[in-house]
């Protein structure tokens, strides 16, 4: 019996050993530039690598020896979990809010955003329509739409006066639709001749113009790298810091908040975030609570503060919608400090864009790639 015992401790401190390494190097993995999709996937799961690390770390407290290189494996994980829960940190309520509320202000100042990616292959457009119409939004962003999902959307042409349609069967379609006046609207294809982007101006009931980015670039993943992505933010970002308008962008960005690429996007467009302070609002994946990643997002230039932000109940996707109540307040710009680029910044925004470009010749110097103006 004493044998036995004296067997399984070695082994439990093998097996500790090997459950550490795991969060370390889905950890170090991400922390490369590479646009590789099999790397940039773990900048998704960071809240799920903390909740393995802290298993991982009580198991080398039980199990692990005093030797150095056990003490070691301990330290960095310690380091490890420390930067995971920085990098979680911002999205919790526990910090300070980026965006502030936007209290008693002007129905007329305001606009209400509903966005959601539909899941081309989900068929329960009833509960889409039905969302939509509990939410009573002044615009709404649909992504994903074919076809099929343009005629089932039909009634909703009833409430909005404006609709932009522009179905894909290869889940980059787009559906936009505003009771608000429409002055423009561009169809644009920044990195690849098949995945849109639309660009529209706004009036508000105030009189007041903003600009809306809904974007829908493609995902990372393990046979796919993030170049298209990236670049599309990179160069949405350096537009709208350009125009220098208010501005909000709204879509499944295939990309987390707290993700390199993300929040290089806010700081190249001074663009904030209103979830910072406030929580996570996961909106992916839907059926999944253990791989959940708040995916699809609302950013906007300091013009805004929030009234609300909320994630809306299951509608067949493997994406929860999300409704975005924002206040047009440029007075209140001097509440919120604004995201600025580093020259390092830049210059990782210009590789990025030539990776892109490299491994897709059609990406736009200017950022717009191919444009179809489209009557308000």
């Amino acid at each position: 019996m004493t044998a036995d015992k004296s067997q399984e401790r070695p082994a439990l401190a093998v097996a500790a050993r090997a459950l550490a390494a795991v969060p370390l190097a889905l950890t170090l993995l991400p922390l490369s530039r590479t646009g590789q999709g099999w790397v940039r996937i773990w900048d998704f799961p960071r809240l799920q690598i903390l909740g393995l690390g802290l298993i991982a770390q009580a198991a080398m407290l039980r199990w692990g020896t005093s030797r150095p290189a056990d003490r070691a494996l301990s330290t960095a994980l310690a380091g490890a979990l420390a930067y995971q829960a920085a990098r979680i940190a911002p999205y919790t309520p526990l910090y300070p809010r980026q965006v502030p509320d936007a209290g008693d202000a002007p129905a007329e100042c305001s606009i209400r955003l509903f966005m959601a990616n539909v899941l081309q292959d989900n068929r329960r457009s009833d509960l889409v329509l039905q969302s939509i119409r509990d939410a009573d939004p002044d615009f709404v962003c649909l992504v994903e739409t074919d076809d099929w999902w343009v005629n089932e959307l039909g009634p909703l042409e009833q409430d909005y006066p404006w609709t932009m349609k522009h179905p894909l069967s290869n889940d980059y379609g787009m559906f936009l639709c505003s009771r608000l006046p429409v002055t423009s609207c561009d169809v644009r294809f920044v990195v690849s001749e098949d995945v849109p982007s639309i660009r529209t101006v706004v009036t508000l009931h105030s009189g007041d113009e903003i600009v809306i980015y809904a974007v829908h670039p493609p995902p990372p993943l393990p046979e796919s790298p993030s170049y298209g992505r990236d670049a599309e933010l990179v160069l949405t970002g350096i537009e709208i810091a350009k125009e220098n308008r208010a501005a909000i962008v709204v879509g499944d960005l295939n990309d987390v908040a707290w993700s390199y690429t993300a929040r290089l996007f806010q700081r190249l467009s001074h663009m904030v975030d209103p979830r910072v302070g406030r929580g996570l609002f996961s909106t992916f994946h839907s059926e999944h609570w253990i791989a959940r990643y708040p995916l699809d997002h609302v950013f906007h230039t300091r013009h805004f503060a929030l009234k609300q932000l909320r994630v809306l109940p299951y509608t067949g996707s493997d994406h929860f919608p999300i409704v975005a109540d924002l206040a047009y307040a440029p007075e209140r710009k001097a509440e919120v400090p604004k995201p600025t680029p580093t020259s390092d910044d830049v210059e990782n925004a210009k590789e990025m864009v030539e990776d892109a470009r490299e491994a897709k010749p059609y990406v736009g110097a200017d950022g717009k790639g191919r444009v179809e103006n489209t009557p308000s």
